[in-house]
């Protein structure tokens, strides 16, 4: 039992200091960039057949925007990814249990769509109730960097991922 709290610890360590001392890198495009982008395709497309894709045109801007992964400092050594370890947990298609709390007024959903060939969790991040954007494929160990929240993956399962908020 000592050893799992002693991981965790060292993990949790390595995390933050991965988190403090890491490039800093802002996955959120500028309200100048995105935008644009948007009312031009709109504005290009009054024809009928272009017109649908405007209607989804939300989801290629989604699809293009991932938030980045930043991995630890000193690679994770475990046996088995599925730790069981975590403060909030997210199974396939459902929303993180707890919630993860509120920031300026606005709420964050995590939800789990799958895990890679590699063991990696695929995961999707909805910030006050806006269209999901896709999370870089993250091991264990890695941080993510939502808007005003940090979170660090702690266990990837078969159907389940768990991770504690660090920030």
């Amino acid at each position: 039992m000592h050893s799992k709290t002693a991981l965790a610890g060292t993990a949790l360590a390595l995390i933050l200091l991965a988190a403090c001392s890491g490039p800093q890198q802002d996955p959120v495009p500028t309200a100048a960039e995105a935008p644009p982008a948007v009312s031009d395709a709109g504005g290009a497309s009054d024809a009928g057949g272009a017109s649908a894709s405007d209607s989804g045109g939300a989801t290629p801007e989604s699809a293009a925007h991932r938030y980045a992964v930043t991995p630890p400092a000193q690679p994770v050594e475990l046996t088995d990814d599925c730790t069981g370890e975590g403060m909030h947990r997210t199974a396939l298609g459902e929303s993180a249990d707890p919630a993860l709390p509120e920031r300026s007024g606005a709420g964050l959903d995590v939800v789990l769509s799958g895990v890679d060939a590699q063991g990696r969790a695929e995961l999707t991040a909805a910030v006050d109730g806006g269209d999901p954007a896709p999370i870089e494929p993250a091991a264990v160990g890695d941080t993510i960097m939502i808007e005003d929240w940090t979170i660090s993956v702690t266990s990837i399962c078969a159907d389940e991922v768990e991770f504690d908020l660090v920030n």
